[in-house]
């Protein structure tokens, strides 16, 4: 078998010395897997647990601890990430012709990302290896049928009568298409939020350095507004001009498939005011999410829910405040379809995208379900042709992936009659599946059924 001789051609001659007080000596595994035949499940989780490395930090390194945290910094040699790379593609020729999709895409994620990567370190590999590669995961993706997914009834439930318009929720607001959208959908249905806390960054979001620190206090807050309001909505800006035709078949999917009237859409674009959502407006300036300031603030609020809206990954410390109980819509339908790029991994792998409203607790997406749904089949429609991945990618995050997480937060409102009324159910763990940033190859792919015929 082909695989089988590039195994023995990639295998190392000499064998690297064991690592001790580790969890994972990755050298020795991949040993024993290239010196195995056929494999058992020692070795099928010896490379699901390397997948998930390189799906998540591209390279590899020599040792890693049980939690998957990298044991040391240093990275596996060339010849070892070579046959990583082989092994790796010979465990996603396996899953891929079973009828386990969800894995087979994940680890050829994986092998893509880590083809990328031996590239990028001018390791050589051999032309026909890699032709081969492609053209396999290229057969592979155009062959890939989704897992047909029903659409939930429908998502915009006429919103009860409320003795008081007030939502008894905090929003920590991140500056962003998502925030923007929720606080829009909320303000369509008569409602405002009890209180916003309005999280500045005391750094530039791109080099990290402080932002305006030689400004007198109220002028750094204003200017530090300011500069992150426009670093995060610039690609919006820049693709509503660049790409008005893609921007406005986007927009006029939002309104017809999920029912948001122009006006909600156009009030998020507007980037008003935070005052005109909430009477109780307060600014913060914070390093991130892990900022003693924001522990200490968010500790002292009354018993409340809050409603996340991004800037991380929100810290244990925060999740583990008595009085709070932290809300987040998470664009996939939970447990199915956890992690990263789920608005490209839903319509993929489910054929539709979705969405869950869930009381967040520590873990990728973990915690008890308020609500999930399936959306409805969006119609971006097909003309035009030509737009590079990288704008399709920067629209979908910017003008569609907000709006499907505000259609499920829309419902879940109005179904616990402003989060006053709240039933949530706990995950089924054994549906679980986690997905990872999607590589550019299977993107295209996830691109050409999202918006049919317009991308390149």
């Amino acid at each position: 078998m082909m695989i089988e001789r590039y195994i023995s051609s990639y295998l190392p001659s000499s064998t690297a010395p064991l690592k001790q007080g580790v969890y994972f000596d990755t050298a020795a595994q991949l040993a024993l897997c290239a010196e195995t035949n056929p494999w058992h499940d020692q070795e099928y989780q010896a490379l699901a647990f390397l997948s998930k490395r390189v799906e998540i930090s591209r390279g590899l390194y020599d040792s890693y601890l049980e939690n998957g945290a990298r044991a040391s910094s240093e990275r596996l040699s060339s010849p070892w990430a070579t046959l990583a790379l082989v092994l790796l593609f010979k465990d996603f020729m396996r899953l891929s012709v079973g009828a386990d999709n969800s894995n087979a895409v994940k680890r050829l994620n994986a092998v893509l990302k880590l083809a990328d990567f031996l590239s990028s370190e001018k390791v050589v590999l051999e032309a026909e290896f890699l032709e081969f590669i492609h053209i396999t995961a290229e057969a592979y993706l155009r062959g890939l049928a989704p897992a047909e997914a029903m659409a939930t009834e429908s998502l915009v439930t006429p919103m009860p009568g409320l003795a008081d318009p007030v939502l008894p929720i905090t929003v920590l607001f991140w500056e962003g298409p998502i925030a923007r959208a929720y606080l829009a959908t909320l303000k369509s249905m008569g409602l405002r939020a009890g209180k916003i806390i309005h999280l500045v960054s005391k750094k530039n979001l791109a080099t990290k350095k402080p932002v305006g620190r030689f400004l007198p206090g109220f002028m750094r807050l204003v200017y530090a507004q300011s500069h992150q309001k426009n670093s995060i909505h610039h690609w919006s800006g820049v693709l509503q001009k660049t790409e008005t035709s893609l921007f406005q078949r986007i927009k006029g999917s939002v309104e017809r498939d999920l029912g948001f009237s122009p006006s909600t859409i156009d009030d998020a674009l507007a980037l008003a005011d935070l005052n005109v959502y909430s009477s109780d407006v307060e600014a913060l300036m914070i390093d991130d999410l892990a900022d003693e300031g924001l522990y200490r603030r968010l500790s002292e609020l009354p018993s409340t829910r809050i409603l996340f809206t991004g800037g991380g990954i929100l810290p244990k410390r925060l999740l583990e405040i008595q009085s709070l109980k932290f809300i987040h819509i998470h664009p996939g339908y939970l447990p199915d379809v956890r992690g990263a790029d789920c608005a490209l991994w839903s319509h993929l792998m489910k054929g539709r995208t979705s969405a869950t409203c869930f009381y967040m607790a520590p873990g990728i997406d973990d915690g008890d379900i308020i609500f999930a749904a399936y959306l409805p089949s969006l119609n971006v429609g097909t003309e035009g042709a030509g737009t590079p991945v990288k704008s399709l990618y920067r629209a979908t995050y910017a003008f569609l992936d907000p709006w499907i997480r505000a259609s499920v937060l829309r419902k879940a409102v109005a179904l616990t009659q402003g989060f006053t009324c709240v039933e949530a159910f706990p995950q089924e763990e054994s549906a679980s599946v986690t997905y990872h940033f999607m590589h550019e190859k299977i993107q295209q792919v996830a691109f050409s059924r999202l918006f049919a015929g317009n991308y390149q």
